[in-house]
């Protein structure tokens, strides 16, 4: 995936690479606006790149996670269980990316460390960890309701 200049403006910066991520990144350039994705993991797949332990897998039915608009890959795309495995998940959301042709303006191992809207210009200053500085008309946070870990808090955690 590709690394742009270090400042740069684009209409739009997403934060996240997962199924809302891409999906954001065809609908900006099927608007015409240009935009580039930054993903902390080192590819795509967001919860699905992440969640790789032993067993992990859909609970709720493979068709769930089919896009909609891409019906012919709908009809191609022949999902081998009912509530697929996370290697899965992952073979169709690469599939997707590279049909579309996504990873063009997608950096990976990149995390985003601050953003701040500057109401005189109407941008929003994007810094990331690898020294990127860049401007957005938008953001658009990804980043799901699964992007943390957090341990529970409980007695005896540390013996178990």
């Amino acid at each position: 995936m590709s690394k742009p200049s270090q400042s740069k403006t684009y209409e739009t910066i997403v934060i996240g690479a997962g199924f809302t991520g891409m999906y954001m990144l065809h609908r900006l350039r099927q608007l015409g606006m240009s935009a580039r994705v930054y993903e902390a993991g080192e590819n795509v797949g967001g919860t699905w790149f992440w969640n790789c332990y032993p067993g992990a897998r859909c609970d709720v039915e493979s068709m769930q996670y089919s896009y909609s608009f891409m019906e012919d890959l709908q009809q191609e795309w022949v999902w081998s269980e009912r509530y697929p495995s996370q290697s899965e998940i992952l073979n169709y959301i690469n599939l997707v990316v590279d049909r579309l042709d996504l990873r063009l303006d997608i950096q990976c191992n990149t995390r985003v460390n601050a953003a701040h809207f500057d109401a005189a210009s109407k941008l929003w200053s994007v810094s990331t960890d690898q020294g990127d500085d860049v401007k957005a008309r938008f953001v658009i946070t990804a980043t799901g309701c699964l992007s943390a870990a957090r341990a529970p808090d409980m007695a005896g955690k540390v013996s178990f």
